[in-house]
């Protein structure tokens, strides 16, 4: 079977994470951008594949504007 990588992928949900200093194991969800995420990696990979399909936030409490800019942010590499 030789499909299309981005094809593959119905939706991207953007979430991040806090990764602990002390234990590697352990951590937090955060607001998006404050996190462990290499956004400019991921965004490169999704790229990769060809995906350019649907984002969708998923948690926070940002208010919708800050959520919206800081995916901008993500959706352009930065």
């Amino acid at each position: 079977m030789d499909s299309d990588p981005g094809s593959l992928v119905a939706k991207c949900h953007v979430k991040d994470f806090k990764l602990s200093a002390t234990d590697p194991g352990a951590g937090n969800f955060v607001n998006i951008r404050d996190g462990s995420m290499r956004w400019p990696a991921v965004r490169a990979a999704l790229d990769k594949i060809g995906y350019n399909g649907w984002m969708t936030i998923e948690g926070g409490d940002l208010s919708l504007a800050e959520h919206s800019r800081r995916l901008d942010l993500i959706i352009i590499g930065k």
